[in-house]
């Protein structure tokens, strides 16, 4: 059996109701294999389909470059940066 109209405006004057907390990311000030792990990660920009790379012009990766990257603190970053400590807020590098 359909809802009539003054069912529907009155289940829209209801106040919403929430199912849990927002999940926010991984806390990233905490550098290590978990936290990089838990990171959403990234090989190709989806808008413009072409290959990301870490941002860090002193890049740590042995390889080169970082193919495999996650947005930290506004940059890209390999995992061998975010390692090192890049762009920590709680260390100096």
């Amino acid at each position: 059996m359909p809802l009539s109209d003054e069912e529907i405006q009155k289940l829209l004057t209801l106040p919403s109701r929430r199912r849990g907390a927002a999940k926010k990311g991984p806390d990233t000030s905490i550098r290590d294999y978990q936290t990089w792990f838990k990171l959403a990660t990234k090989m190709i920009d989806e808008d413009t389909r072409e290959l990301l790379r870490c941002e860090n012009e002193d890049c740590q990766d042995p390889r080169g470059s970082g193919i495999v990257v996650a947005m930290v603190n506004e940059k890209y970053m390999c995992r061998y940066c975010f390692l090192s400590g890049w762009l920590n807020d709680t260390t100096t590098t």
